[in-house]
């Protein structure tokens, strides 16, 4: 696909915005969901071209289906206001949606109704589930779905399982960390699941029934999110923070940040400097892979905001946007 239909979402803490590269210079626009709160996380509905769906920190579950230039309200069914984490089953179509309380909500209309996975709030573990910010209410950061497999990643929490669609519900404590943050189905391998946390990231062969520690070449281990292209399944993208959030805002050097890149789907990483400033001070809050082109990634920094991209594997890295609001999510698409 060209770059010249490239279209990049970001959720931002004042809501929407979208950025189109035009000539090698970004401009970016509000696309809407100004004063929902910060919006957590994006989606491109994997069936319905132009279809977007948005979380918001204060209202919930949003739908776009022009591309992002009108949103409707979809929590019907939905019990909690704190919407954190989306996925799509690449199966079956059915939409999953994560809130504070961790919570699993589904739905197999788009999002115009959604169904409470209610007894995963009755795992025993739940009584040790945490945040460090009060209320100290733990909640749902990532998911990922496969079949009838569903995995989340509860901040704080370790991970969650289901092999039956939600009816019924582990808590996957071998391997993994406490302060999980999002997981990830390898697409050329769904016994290869990949999760990382708030200390590194975590590797499973067997569908997650177990973890163990895929962190050599990692010298910075507060992780945002792993992106794997489905044309090139071995190479892993990602970026982390030396020391998690309280610490962003009490040092010079800020989060002091860094990229890797992982060419033999997470069991190595190595560190990618090329165009990126010495000390990153801001955070890598999002990364995002172009669906149709597996050498481009982008990164989204908080509290800074500003959007770096590298179109070359990570060889080498640029600004394309600055002095815009603190990104929070990323979601490539082709209009």
């Amino acid at each position: 696909m060209a770059s010249s239909d490239r279209v990049v979402f970001m959720g931002t803490s004042d809501g929407v915005f979208i950025a189109r590269g035009n000539g090698g210079q970004y401009q970016s626009r509000p696309s809407g969901l100004q004063g929902m709160g910060i919006v957590r996380y994006l989606l491109a509905d994997s069936r319905v071209p132009g279809r977007v769906y948005a979380t918001t920190m204060k209202n919930g579950f949003w739908r776009s289906d022009d591309s992002g230039e009108t949103w409707t309200e979809i929590n019907n069914g939905i019990l909690y206001r704190e919407a954190w984490s989306l996925a799509q089953n690449p199966l079956t179509g059915t939409l999953y949606g994560g809130t504070g309380p961790a919570s699993v909500f589904k739905s197999d209309d788009g999002g115009d109704t959604w169904t409470d996975c209610e007894t995963m709030r009755n795992l025993p573990e739940t009584i040790d589930w945490t945040f460090p910010n009060p209320p100290h209410v733990a909640h749902m950061k990532g998911l990922d779905a496969y079949g009838d497999r569903i995995l989340g990643a509860v901040e704080e929490g370790w991970i969650v399982r289901s092999l039956d669609n939600g009816a019924t519900w582990q808590d996957i404590k071998a391997g993994t960390h406490f302060d999980a943050h999002y997981v990830n189905t390898m697409p050329n391998n769904p016994d290869v699941v990949i999760h990382t946390a708030g200390e590194g990231i975590f590797k499973s062969v067997n569908g997650g029934e177990s973890f163990v520690d895929a962190m050599d070449g990692l010298d910075h281990r507060y992780m945002s999110q792993i992106i794997v292209h489905p044309d090139r399944p071995q190479v892993l993208f990602t970026a982390a923070a030396e020391v998690p959030p309280p610490f962003w805002f009490k040092r010079p050097e800020g989060a002091n940040s860094a990229v890797y890149r992982s060419d033999d789907q997470g069991d190595s990483w190595q560190r990618l400097v090329g165009g990126l400033p010495e000390v990153m001070v801001p955070a890598p809050r999002a990364v995002a892979g172009d669906p149709g082109d597996p050498d481009t990634f982008y990164i989204g920094t908080f509290p800074k905001g500003s959007l770096w991209l590298t179109e070359n594997g990570g060889d080498s890295f640029r600004e394309v946007l600055d002095e815009i609001p603190p990104v929070n999510s990323l979601l490539v698409t082709h209009i």
